[in-house]
Formats: structure tokens, C-alpha cells, sequence
């Protein structure tokens, strides 16, 4: 079911509110104010700012509720030290807030995508790749872990081994491995550079680099995880890492694929648009492509799980 379309001024609103917050996120600006609330001539003395722009930020940053103002003293609000500032905290949104703001640029590129049908690469050029990956370490996912690893466990006998592929943010092999499953974490070189050095403190997850597109590890696992991998890769390359997962499963193992389906999700046909403009094959499938590339590869009883968070939805086919 299509969305109601936003009127223009409320996405004015909106836009402002991601950019000029990100920006102050990323200057650090809330984290300043949290270690030392002050005034607004102090603040800009204190980061070599000028006053006159300084005093214009932090009066819109109250207004948009992301700092409060007590005798001309601002600090940030408690939502705002959750959000933004504590790296610690499990509401913490900081590293997308920025992945966020370097979007705005591939997606201004349509129309040079729309007249080549290809991304504009030019505007990669500010991608932090850890941003990216600690971005994708988020609330929402952290919440849904729990229900995805609940849903594999359930329709896979007894599962003791566990490949997350595409699996760096960690977000979901924390998860297995909290429930006694141990997990390889495979993933490109540059994603893995950002978190395996914290994933290898645990004892049940082993770090391989590799392109999944290429080949898999050597092993021998019950569970096979894709997690918004596929939405990335074209249907050739999604046909040949489904054969391979199905090769080094178990007799009695399963894959689950974790990503959007077209017209299941709610935001599906607008992800694939924002796919277009940052991958060359990227699409969002539908279920009669997932279950096509799953029975080509030996698996079956493809099923579908609908999220608590409509936007996903679970695969899970068990092997031969």
C-alpha cells in the first residue's frame, strides 16, 4: 500500500533538520555543550567560532528540541545525549546521522544515473566506510536481532555453527553467539577493518575477509545468514552466494536471508531507487526471485516471516 505523500513543507522541515543536525553533530557541537554546558559567545570562543553564527545554530538546535537554554547557558537535551552523543548507549544513532548526510549526495545524482544506468561514483567520494558500518549497527536492528535469531533457531534442529556473511556490523552475530551459536563473520576487507578488532574479543566469533560475490570460507555450518546483503548484489551474484551457503550447510541446515521484498515491504520501491544510485546491479527482489534462486540451488520450503518492523521481512529454506 502506497504511502501518503508528505506535503513539501514538512519535508522542508525535515531536510533542514537532517542537515543543519547533522552538521552540528559532525562539528561536535553537542558533545562540547554535554561536557560543558555554556553560552553561546563562550561555545564560540571555545571551538573558534564565530558568535554572531554560533548564537543562530544553538537558538534553531533549541527549537528543534535537540538542546535546552537555562540563563543563556545551552546543554543538550536527554534524547540528544542518547542519540548523539553517549556512543554507549543502545539508542545511540550518531554513526547513521552521518552515513545520512554523505546520502544526500549519491541521491542528488538521479539524473545521471537515470540518463547512463549507472551511479555517478564521483559522489562516493565522502563515503566513511565507518560510519557505514557502525551505522548499521543500530536501535532498530539491535531490536529486531532478537526475533530474527528466534525464527532461525526455530526452524533449524539443534544449530551449534553459524556464518553471518555480509555480517560486520556484528549486529546479528552477537546475537547467535548470545544464544550458544557459534559464528564466522564474513565480510569485504574494508567493512571488517571498522569492527574486527572488538569481534575478535569474543571468544565464539571467528573474523574471515573475503568477497562473498568470489567465494565462501572452508567451513562446514547450520545456519547460512545474508543480512541486507543481497539488496546489494545483481541476480547473477545472488544466485551463485544462495548455491554456495546451500554447499556448505549441514544436512539439516537452513539459509535466512534478512532483507526488503518488493512489494512486501512498505519502503521497498523507494529502496530500490536508493539502491540505483550507489550500486550497479542493486535491486530490491521479490519473493518469486528469492524463491527461484533458492530452489535452483537445492533448497526448499522457502518461507516467508513478516517483522515486527514491516519494512523486513525473513527467508528461511532449509537444505536437501
Amino acid at each position: 500500500m502506497a504511502l501518503t505523500p508528505t506535503p513539501v513543507r514538512t519535508l522542508q522541515h525535515y531536510l533542514e533538520e537532517a542537515i543543519f543536525v547533522g552538521q552540528a553533530h559532525r562539528l561536535g557541537v553537542f558533545k562540547e555543550l554535554h561536557s560543558k554546558p555554556d553560552t553561546a559567545d563562550g561555545l564560540a570562543l571555545r571551538m573558534q567560532f564565530d558568535k554572531r553564527a554560533t548564537w543562530i545554530l544553538l537558538e534553531a538546535l533549541v527549537e528543534l528540541g535537540y538542546l535546552v537554554k537555562n540563563n543563556d547557558r545551552y546543554m543538550p537535551t536527554e534524547y540528544c545525549v542518547s542519540h548523539l552523543v553517549d556512543e554507549q548507549s543502545p539508542d545511540y544513532e550518531g554513526f547513521f546521522l552521518q552515513f545520512l548526510l554523505y546520502l544526500i549526495n549519491p541521491w542528488k545524482t538521479l539524473p545521471h544515473v537515470l540518463r547512463t544506468g549507472a551511479p555517478d561514483e564521483t559522489s562516493f567520494k565522502e563515503l566513511s566506510m565507518h560510519d557505514f558500518i557502525k551505522g548499521m549497527d543500530s536501535p532498530w536492528k539491535k531490536k529486531l536481532a532478537p526475533e530474527i535469531v528466534d525464527l532461525c533457531i526455530a526452524q533449524c534442529s539443534d544449530p551449534t555453527m553459524c556464518i553471518d556473511i555480509g555480517g560486520a556490523p556484528g549486529t546479528i552475530a552477537k546475537e547467535f553467539v548470545r544464544r550458544g551459536i557459534a559464528t564466522i563473520v564474513f565480510d569485504l576487507p574494508q567493512s571488517l577493518e571498522v569492527t574486527q578488532d572488538e569481534l575478535r574479543t569474543i571468544p565464539t566469533i571467528e573474523v574471515i575477509a573475503g568477497d562473498a560475490t568470489v567465494a565462501l570460507p572452508d567451513c562446514t555450518v547450520d545456519i547460512a545468514f545474508l543480512g541486507n546483503l543481497c539488496h546489494g548484489q545483481s541476480p547473477e551474484d545472488n544466485q551463485k552466494i544462495i548455491s554456495m551457503c546451500h554447499d556448505i550447510l549441514n544436512s539439516n541446515g537452513i539459509i535466512a536471508i534478512f532483507d526488503n521484498l518488493r512489494n512486501e515491504s512498505y519502503l521497498g520501491a523507494t529502496l530500490a531507487l536508493h539502491m540505483l544510485t550507489q550500486s550497479k546491479k542493486g535491486n530490491i527482489y521479490s519473493r518469486e526471485e528469492y524463491f527461484e534462486w533458492l530452489y535452483n540451488a537445492g533448497f526448499s520450503k522457502p518461507r516467508i516471516y513478516q517483522l515486527s518492523d514491516k519494512a523486513w521481512q525473513l527467508i528461511i529454506a532449509k537444505k536437501h
